[in-house]
């Protein structure tokens, strides 16, 4: 990219400037007090006016789809990914842990927040108020396409990253010995705190869109999803949070730990070098010690 930047010139800037809205495909969402016909009405000035030449389906851009993570049996140390922290005056270090469903049902979702609300205060209690280990603790569930993704960080300048990643794998290891007490009414309270979030009316016209554009820009078009969602969270037992985590942590155990070590302070410390990645074998360890030599050639110097 960076030979590439130094051999463009004006002319050929300008030259691709006038390509770009030559095709492309269009999405648009009208919502609010229109009617079809004023909706159609707004799409297609907008598409007269931007004069896109109509392209077949198998050229519309790839929506962003999950690169599943290798899975790791028990035992096996998941992959890991150490970067030596770019800014030389930045002596923080921080730890970032992945813990991947590929599941698709609302099932699999509503598990995830649920695991993740469980988990919440006790991470934080743990990790920031008791041993001390940073002063950015959290944790919650992202998504990417139809999969979600559990995740804790934390961020120091007092522990190592490794330090870090060890103490959250070990509150992890721990986590089905919290979910076993866990009595009826704690799991209602939960649910509950998840359904109300959901059943709750939309304030603003602006959430409701966003909510619905998002349902467009993934791909996925369902506008139920809430309502889906909420049956789902409201037919859960203990007994799914307990097998639903020993799937998710124990027998097919997606994880990936990334790790930022700083050039300087207390907790520095050059990452291990890399022992590559090949095979898909989970056992890997990917060294970065040079990040601009990585940018600069597009692979990790050790």
């Amino acid at each position: 990219m960076v030979a590439a930047l130094k051999e463009t010139t004006l002319d050929q800037l300008v030259d691709y400037v006038k390509t770009l809205w030559a095709s492309g495909k269009g999405e648009a969402l009208i919502q609010g007090n229109y009617d079809k016909k004023e909706a159609l009405d707004i799409v297609n000035t907008l598409d007269k006016t931007l004069s896109f030449q109509t392209i077949t389906s198998d050229q519309y851009p790839a929506r962003l789809k999950p690169l599943p993570l290798p899975v790791t049996k028990p035992g096996e140390q998941p992959t890991r990914l150490s970067i030596s922290e770019p800014n030389p005056s930045n002596n923080n270090a921080a730890s970032h842990i992945s813990l991947q469903c590929l599941g698709k049902s609302e099932r699999d979702h509503v598990l995830m927040e649920i695991i993740s609300a469980i988990i919440e205060e006790p991470f934080y209690d743990n990790l920031r108020t008791k041993q001390q280990l940073g002063y950015i603790v959290s944790s919650g569930v992202k998504g990417v396409d139809q999969s979600r993704t559990l995740s804790v960080i934390v961020q120091s300048n007092v522990a190592p990253a490794e330090k870090i990643s060890k103490a959250m794998i070990e509150f992890l290891d721990g986590v089905e010995d919290r979910l076993n007490p866990l009595t009826s009414i704690d799991i209602e309270l939960f649910v509950k705190g998840l359904v109300d979030r959901r059943l709750e009316p939309d304030k603003q016209l602006a959430v409701e869109v966003t909510r619905n554009w998002s349902e467009i820009a993934n791909g996925r078009f369902q506008y139920d999803r809430l309502q889906a969602e909420v049956a789902a969270l409201l037919a859960i037992t203990k007994q799914d949070i307990i097998d639903f985590w020993q799937q998710l942590y124990i027998k097919e155990r997606r994880m990936l730990i990334s790790e930022i070590i700083p050039r300087t302070g207390p907790t520095s410390k050059a990452p291990a070098l890399s022992k590559g990645y090949s095979g898909g074998m989970p056992q890997s360890e990917l060294g970065i010690n040079d990040i601009e030599k990585l940018r600069e050639n597009g692979e990790a110097q050790s």
